[in-house]
């Protein structure tokens, strides 16, 4: 592996703050008992937050998800984790229903 593929794949959470304040405060591990699912924690998060906080977040998750095309669940799952979350998701349809939450969300 060159240098330059090893930077590729490395992953940074800081390279997230808006993801790192909302991620423990939303997903947390009561999340479920709380929102039900991590898609109703991202809902409850756009109706709380301000307009800067959800195209933050918006930005933020969008890097996120490009960042880790194409590696495993397993990867993504470790990296929600680096960042704050104890939401593990199980499946791309998990994924794409936070995606969709977030692109309807105005800022």
């Amino acid at each position: 592996m060159t240098d330059e593929e090893k930077k590729s794949n490395h992953f940074d959470p800081e390279s997230y703050p808006a993801l790192m304040e909302f991620l423990p405060a939303y997903l947390h591990e009561d999340f479920g008992v709380e929102y039900g699912s991590a898609a109703r924690a991202f809902a409850a998060l756009v109706s709380d937050a301000s307009g800067d906080q959800i195209q933050n977040v918006k930005e933020e998750w969008t890097a996120l998800r490009q960042a880790f095309s194409g590696r495993t669940l397993l990867e993504l799952q470790s990296g929600l984790a680096q960042l704050g979350a104890a939401w593990q998701p199980q499946s791309e349809e998990e994924l794409k229903a936070v995606d969709e939450i977030l692109s309807r969300a105005e800022a």
